[in-house]
Order: structure tokens, then sequence, then C-alpha cells
């Protein structure tokens, strides 16, 4: 496995590929979080079962672009603040990985940022209304979300990949968005 500093320099020296605007777009983080023996961890939410969209999903903290904000990367920061109240200036953006279209057909854009496990952990303020758990995925887990043929009805995406285990069940885009990542940095 790659060390951390290793995989930044992978991410930041990325150059994703972009798809044009479409009719709404949205914007995502990627939250790398560092801890003391210098692992990484990724943090996923589970939506609120309540949400008009993608109730009790796993995904990562992001929405839709709002009229205000400059630019996507905007966007998913205003997100990330509105979920998790992580203030924008916390972390550091290391980069972008490609643009993925949801089942929709709207653009959605990744950002990876990076933050001190132990820093987020003070500050993190859950949003109960729109967040009902936030977990942590073990980097190095990455390789076991797999191809699962049996979802591609539903994500409208082939190949589908989904990940089940320490209570999560990750799939659809952002089972996709993780696998991109992985492949990325595994190269």
């Amino acid at each position: 496995m790659l060390d951390t500093t290793a995989i930044i320099k992978i991410v930041a020296e990325y150059q994703p590929t972009l798809m044009p605007l479409t009719s709404q777009y949205a914007g995502v983080m990627v939250m790398f979080l560092s801890d003391a023996d210098n692992s990484i961890e990724i943090v996923l939410t589970k939506r609120a079962a309540n949400l008009a969209t993608y109730a009790g999903h796993f995904s990562l903290p992001g929405g839709m672009h709002e009229e205000g904000d400059t630019d996507l990367y905007a966007t998913a920061a205003r997100e990330l603040h509105e979920e998790l109240g992580i203030a924008p200036g916390s972390y550091e953006k290391i980069g972008q990985l490609n643009d993925f279209p949801d089942r929709y057909g709207n653009l959605v854009r990744p950002f990876v940022i990076m933050m001190k496990k132990n820093d987020f952990l003070a500050s993190m303020i859950q949003s109960m209304d729109e967040i009902a758990e936030i977990h942590y995925l073990p980097i190095s887990e990455l390789p076991e979300i797999k191809d699962d043929p049996e979802l591609e009805i539903y994500t409208k995406r082939h190949p589908s990949y989904s990940y089940k285990k320490h209570n999560m069940y990750i799939w659809g885009l952002t089972a996709a968005i993780l696998v991109h990542l992985w492949n990325v940095i595994s190269t």
C-alpha cells in the first residue's frame, strides 16, 4: 500500500476528465482524514431517512449547485459545512477526480481534501436534518469494492459497484467514485 505522502502527490498531480455542465450539477468531497499512524480514512455519511432523494444511502458529503456558489468546489465546501459543520479553511484541497454522471445524467464533480482526524472530530457538528450517521472507510479497503451486475438496473452504469462491511452498504455513484479513486492511486 502507498504511504500518505505518495497518495497525496498522485491525487494532486492527477488531471481529471471533465464533463460539460448539465442543467443541474453537483460537487462532492472525498475527505481524507489522517491520523497519528499516517493512515487515511474517507468520510462517508449515511443520509437521513426523511430526505427526498437518496434517503438512507451512504454518500460523500456534497450536493447540488445553488445560486451564489462561485463554482463546484464552492458548492462542495458549502455542503460539507451544512452537513458536517466543517468550515472552509480548516482542510487542505488536494485535487480533483473525474466528473461522473449521476443516474439522471447530471454532472457530479468530486474534489479531494485532507484534514487531520483529531481536528475533524473536534470541529465536526453533524446536521441531524441531513445526516443520520458518519462512517470512516479505511483507504486500504477500496480494493474490496467489487462489480455487482445486479445493481446495473438501478444505477444505470456498467460496471456497477458495491461494498458491504462495517455496517456500511456503499453502491451506485459513491462506489463508482471510490473505485475511480483507487484506480488513480494504485496505478
